[in-house]
């Protein structure tokens, strides 16, 4: 038997960079896997997730059986995603947080795995999720394709991911995963007309596009980054309201710009 002869130019430059990139989110999500159970300790935080989750799951098509979540890390949404569809599967790179989601999510399908070269056959899924893992990749549109290869021809594809329409919240993302410790330099948000671009660019056809999350987002959401509330009485009804108040502003054309995050849905084109 003869071995192939070993990559040089520029296609073995970038198998390293993905090499490098797998490995890193590897550790980084490793030191991260606590910080995430912490996240979700509080009723507040968790208010706020699941009403993140139930955006994205709203989208599932009527009859999808088959459901898989590439990212699913700790497995807070795989968990919610198990209640409505018994089953569903979880990918992650991070050995460290599939150890943590087998706590939370005990007769989950659980997979370590690499998002960009997924282990599952052709067309083995009705929906695809990816909650905040597509920028965590470096070759975007070889992840969205590698997600269309897990869906049939009438499957869908659902995520979620940073926005960075508002220069200001581009500018506070930078310096965020600049500074800290906590985040990967290379990681970035996307613009509603580049993750639509990407997207299409795999083979999909782009069926929503809507921003989620504002104040919620930024108050609610990551009390493991800022805990604000934690001090505040009655922060679960505060939430509560935070999250119908972004939605208002969300929907209305001029302030959605103010979103933290983009939902997109798409199928594969024909």
């Amino acid at each position: 038997m003869t071995s192939a002869p070993p990559q040089t130019g520029p296609r073995a430059a970038d198998a390293g960079h993905g090499a490098a990139n797998r490995q890193s989110q590897i550790d980084l999500h490793r030191d991260l896997a606590p910080r995430y159970a912490y996240r979700y300790g509080f009723e507040f935080s968790r208010l706020f997730q699941e009403d993140w989750h139930g955006e994205m799951i709203s989208h599932v098509p009527k009859g999808a059986r088959l459901l898989l979540d590439i990212g699913c890390g700790t497995g807070f949404f795989l968990a919610e995603l198990a209640e409505h569809h018994p089953g569903a599967v979880g990918l992650d790179i991070s050995h460290d947080m599939l150890k943590v989601s087998d706590q939370y999510v005990p007769n989950a399908r659980l997979v370590t795995g690499d998002a960009e070269r997924l282990p599952f056959v052709d067309g083995g899924f009705d929906v695809v999720f990816c909650k905040g893992s597509l920028h965590h990749t470096r070759d975007h549109v070889a992840f969205l394709a590698e997600c269309g290869r897990m869906l049939g021809p009438t499957g869908v594809l659902i995520m979620s991911e940073p926005c960075n329409d508002n220069p200001l919240i581009r500018l506070a993302r930078k310096i965020l995963y600049k500074k800290s410790k906590h985040f990967d330099e290379g990681d970035e948000g996307f613009t509603r007309r580049g993750i639509v671009s990407l997207t299409e660019r795999a083979g999909f056809e782009v069926t929503l596009v809507k921003k989620y999350g504002v104040f919620a987002y930024v108050f609610a959401g990551f009390p493991d980054h800022l805990g604000i509330l934690r001090f505040v009485p009655g922060n679960a009804w505060i939430t509560r309201f935070l999250i119908g108040f972004d939605r208002v502003l969300c929907a209305i054309p001029g302030l959605s710009i103010l979103g933290f995050h983009i939902v997109v849905v798409g199928r594969p084109r024909a």
